[in-house]
């Protein structure tokens, strides 16, 4: 078999151990076919521990087997991102490269090759080049987009390597076009190496029932309607509102019950959407004072219980004075009390003023 110059070029989602048994990486190689031109061929990376034979392959012929090393590595600790709308976003990227024993002993110039790092996006069927950047050569690079940096150096500069380093690229203050599938590329001499990161942008919502306090004012009728606004949220997929009683004459936990609908989506200037659930709650007794009606609102970005709002459930008549209502009357009865002592007053003093100018007279 014609010996083959060979290149393995190795893009990795994020950081694995190599377990005790052997482990299949898909990579590529890039062969020198002669006349300064590179062909790109598929190939996997069979990765084992220790010394000894490598194990047989029964679908591949002895000659195919070849023994290579992987010179370029691109790697990310966070493959799939989450982040809170408006925050910036730190997409990380690491690399590193091994060149040939071949290579450094020929080199006339010890240290880290130049470089080339590129970032994209794809979303929707669409893409664009969001950064591009080479170390040293930054005037003849197309300006970044969307306010995008990337962190373009290597990490240290030994004359014969290995050396490793850092592409990671800061978004800041994202929106929820900004999300998608992110490409990001080394470009080595006759080498490159890519992985992809998918970043989703969330924001959790908040929920406020009205009218609170619910007040029934006829028996046998039904209460009220309720509101319940879950507003500035996003994405808008994946949201659910349930409806709940607590304390009713039935127990301490109930669905509730009566017609349900949801309102449109109101989209806002910032990317995020709010809409508003309504409850017409059937007819209730007078054992339902004191219940209490929540919203209880399920979305990607909450934790799994949700996050819920409540409104206490009254019945007319049945309110005893509360601490407010004393506070409020002991006031009321300080204030007369102290309005009919000024009238007092007042009264004598003009009394007084009278007898004296009759005297006078005298």
């Amino acid at each position: 078999m014609k010996p083959l110059s060979l290149l393995l070029s190795m893009a990795l989602g994020l950081v694995t151990a190599v377990s005790a048994g052997p482990a299949v990486i898909e990579c590529w190689m890039v062969e020198d076919a002669g006349g300064g031109r590179l062909t790109k061929k598929p190939a996997a990376l069979l990765l084992r521990q220790g010394p000894g034979r490598l194990p047989p392959r029964p679908d591949l012929e002895p000659e195919l087997y070849l023994k290579v090393r992987a010179v370029l590595t691109v790697l990310t600790h966070t493959p799939t991102p989450r982040i809170r709308l408006g925050q910036d976003a730190l997409l990380d990227l690491k690399f590193a490269y091994m060149p040939p024993a071949s290579e450094a002993a020929t080199s006339l110039a010890p240290g880290p090759p130049p470089f080339g790092l590129e970032w994209r996006r794809q979303h929707l069927g669409k893409g664009h080049l969001l950064l591009a950047a080479t170390p040293g050569l930054s005037e003849q690079m197309p300006p970044a987009q969307e306010g995008a940096v990337a962190f373009a150096a290597w990490d240290d500069d030994e004359p014969w390597g290995p050396w490793t380093g850092n592409g990671t690229l800061w978004l800041p203050a994202v929106k929820p076009f900004q999300e998608g599938t992110y490409l990001a590329t080394v470009h080595l001499p006759y080498l490159q190496g890519q992985v992809a990161l998918e970043l989703a942008v969330q924001k959790p919502p908040k929920v406020s029932l009205t009218p609170a306090p619910l007040v029934w004012a006829t028996r046998g009728e039904a209460p009220p309607q309720l509101q319940c606004l879950v507003s500035h949220f996003y994405p808008s997929e994946g949201l659910e509102v349930e409806w709940e009683l607590r304390g009713g004459p039935e127990g301490s936990f109930q669905k509730a019950e009566g017609q349900k609908w949801l309102s449109a989506l109101l989209h806002h200037s910032d990317g995020t959407v709010s809409l508003s659930a309504h409850l017409q709650p059937v007819p209730i007794t007078a054992e339902h004072h004191g219940a209490r009606y929540a919203c209880r609102v399920h979305h990607p970005t909450l934790p799994a219980l949700g996050r819920s709002a409540e409104v206490t459930l009254e019945v007319a008549g049945l309110s005893g004075p509360t601490l407010e209502d004393g506070v409020g009357l002991f006031l009321s009865a300080f204030l007369l009390l102290g309005l009919i002592k000024a009238l007092g007053w007042a009264a004598a003093y003009m009394c007084t003023s009278k007898d004296s100018k009759e005297k006078k007279a005298q």
